[in-house]
């Protein structure tokens, strides 16, 4: 399973600002069930265009 790390750079190979996606996750909390890392939320959720 990958790490927090490994979908942090995932999100940044794909042009997505730490800032960024901090403040989508802000806008776009997991759901309370969510077993993996915020950053996997972002990851699989944020769209190109945010």
């Amino acid at each position: 399973m990958p790490s927090k790390c490994e979908f942090f750079h995932r999100l940044q190979a794909r042009g997505v600002t730490p800032a960024a996606a901090k403040k989508w996750l802000k806008a776009n909390p997991p759901p309370k069930g969510w077993k993996h890392s915020a950053w996997r939320w972002a990851f699989e959720n944020m769209t190109p265009e945010v």
